[in-house]
């Protein structure tokens, strides 16, 4: 009797510390989506200055060309088209060759105003305001769907804040950006998936293509689960073929012979967004195009290993890669939320494979860290001493430029056979410095 009563003691003192530590976690939370908040909407802008987010810059070529297509059956991609858009941004003309300004040209395939039809039927003012809303209740939505069943109560708003905080899903707040949309599409095809509900899986995989450099990351390893067992998941590759077969031909019904126009501003669009993909960065131009291919044949190879094993792995590593292979755009770091998660929730299976694994984990933390810390920092420091935030400004940028590699190159790692014995044998000059 005296040794059950003792251990309902422990259970309820357990139960207290863990209450503590999710408040705790909360607070914390709490504090930096503030400061978050207050350095993307003050400090960043100012710091930016020209280049600082706007609606106009995030929303209005996208209402516009979705409001030429389905209200107005005008070619979007026209240049009578980009013009309008950039007086309402600019007030003027890009120049020459558009190489001293963004053009901001509508780049979206056709069906996306499909998507974006109920801010198309809108007037710009009304449109935004339902845009943010939108956002905030995707947002929230790829959150709930990527946390565990057990990630409720103060631990799922502690992780939702912490989100919310992260400058990424606040520039898209701030751009109204289709990205934070999308991800919520992707969210809601992989909890289909899951939920064996392949064919609504596939319609939404289909649909989330009017951005497809952000779907191909995650319907690669997913096609591959599918053919791994052709017969159980035909149903997913069938209906993402038809439902994207319907989206194409209901397009070339609204607007006519748009694909090539499409193309050629694809081109342009990589001319004049001016954002390069991470790793050609990091190479600095060279061999850029051998280590992509490289980079897509180990997502295959992942995919196929871990289709069975650990499907959300394969997508992460997915993600992760064509985060590096893509021109960067900082709001579409909102794709790493579920990549973070996993990382969270195979902690112990990381740090078992020694001391390497560790290493890196912890330094993908680490980074992720220093974009809430930094901005905490200067948001703080802002408020006591006006414009001193300023000084570096730039910090949670870095931070938020920087954090795809350790992901990258953790994810990398464990993928590799446990059977390579070289990985501890690099940890120890590594922890040893």
């Amino acid at each position: 009797m005296h040794c059950s009563m003792a251990i309902r003691a422990k259970v309820r003192l357990g139960d207290r510390r863990l209450t503590l530590r999710n408040l705790v976690c909360l607070s914390v939370a709490v504090v930096c989506l503030f400061c978050s908040c207050y350095f993307a909407l003050v400090i960043a802008p100012t710091g930016l200055r020209t280049s600082a987010p706007t609606v106009q810059q995030g929303l209005f070529p996208e209402w516009f060309g979705s409001r030429a297509i389905l209200l107005l059956g005008r070619d979007p991609y026209s240049a009578e088209a980009t013009g309008e858009i950039q007086l309402a941004i600019y007030g003027k003309l890009a120049g020459i060759g558009g190489h001293d300004l963004n053009q901001h040209r509508f780049a979206y395939p056709v069906f996306f105003a499909f998507l974006f039809s109920p801010l198309a039927i809108l007037p710009f003012p009304a449109a935004q305001w339902l845009a943010l809303a939108g956002c905030i209740a995707a947002t929230v939505l790829s959150v709930g769907l990527w946390l565990p069943n057990d990630g409720q109560g103060l631990t799922g708003w502690s992780c939702g804040l912490l989100v919310f905080a992260g400058y990424p899903v606040l520039l898209g707040l701030q751009l109204r950006q289709p990205t934070l949309i999308i991800a919520a599409l992707l969210a809601a095809v992989y909890y289909c998936v899951r939920s064996n509900r392949l064919v609504m899986a596939g319609m939404l995989a289909a649909l989330s293509t009017c951005k497809p450099q952000l779907a191909i990351a995650f319907l690669l390893p997913l096609s591959i689960w599918a053919i791994g067992e052709w017969s159980g998941r035909k149903r997913f590759l069938v209906a993402t073929a038809v439902g994207l077969g319907g989206l194409l031909a209901a397009s070339e019904w609204v607007s006519p012979g748009w694909f090539p126009h499409w193309i050629w501003t694809l081109e342009a669009y990589a001319r004049y967004a001016g954002s390069k993909p991470l790793l050609e960065d990091l190479l600095r131009g060279h061999f850029f195009r051998p280590a992509a291919v490289v980079l897509v044949g180990a997502v295959v190879l992942v995919s196929h290993k871990y289709r069975e094993q650990d499907l959300m792995f394969a997508v992460c590593f997915s993600i992760a890669t064509f985060q590096l292979l893509f021109p960067l755009q900082i709001y579409n770091e909102i794709l790493l939320v579920p990549v973070a998660l996993w990382l969270a929730r195979n902690a112990s299976e990381i740090q078992r494979r020694g001391q390497l694994h560790t290493l890196l984990y912890s330094c993908t933390w680490i980074v992720l860290g220093a974009g809430w810390a930094t901005a905490i920092g200067l948001s703080l420091a802002n408020l006591l001493f006006p414009g001193a935030g300023l000084t570096l400004w730039y910090l949670p940028l870095l931070t938020a430029w920087l954090y795809p590699f350790p992901v990258f190159i953790t994810l990398a790692l464990y993928a590799l056979p446990s059977r390579w014995g070289f990985r501890e044998s690099l940890a120890s000059p590594l922890l040893s410095l």
